[in-house]
């Protein structure tokens, strides 16, 4: 992560001009928005590039037997014991121009329970920075260097080359 004490925003222009050409690409769902939160994540860097990693809320996909599943190469769960806050969707991360992207800012958030869960979400960021920076450079190098025949889980992740040469490109 580029930063310590914020997550980003990813504006709604740049995810409809990625959708368009890449089907994986999170949505930001503007007609369905809790509060005001629009796209947020953490972001790593690979390749050059700024990776933006969504985060998603818990699903019932996340739970196995009533139990949170354990993080794969795709997915880390943020967690405390046996709460599940929300997911880290590496399967869905991409790259973005700082043009835009801007600040989450926790302490601006105006819900206080919205509030605490983004706390604690930050707060699972910050203890597992080091995970969170391996998963993303592992996935980034799986998917880019192996054939989907050696990595079938490569079907549900963003063609990463592809996505880079675009976000390059983009003007707004």
């Amino acid at each position: 992560m580029t930063e310590d004490n914020i997550f980003y925003i990813v504006s709604d222009d740049y995810i409809a001009y990625l959708s368009k050409i890449e089907s994986r690409v999170m949505k930001n769902k503007a007609e369905e928005r809790t509060y005001h939160r629009k796209y947020v994540g953490i972001l790593t860097e690979i390749n050059g590039f700024k990776y933006f990693v969504p985060m998603s809320s818990p699903k019932e996909k996340d739970y196995e037997n009533g139990k949170i599943r354990k993080n794969n190469l795709t997915t880390i769960y943020m967690r405390s014991k046996e709460k599940l806050y929300g997911t880290l969707r590496f399967n869905c991360m991409i790259p973005v121009p700082h043009s835009e992207l801007s600040e989450y800012k926790i302490n601006d958030e105006g819900d206080f329970n919205y509030k605490m869960l983004m706390l604690a979400e930050y707060n699972f960021c910050k203890d597992n920075r080091e995970k969170i920076e391996k998963t993303a450079k592992n996935l980034y190098e799986k998917k880019c260097n192996l054939e989907e025949t050696d990595f079938p889980v490569a079907k549900v992740v963003i063609d990463f080359k592809k996505v880079e040469k675009f976000c390059a490109s983009f003007r707004k």
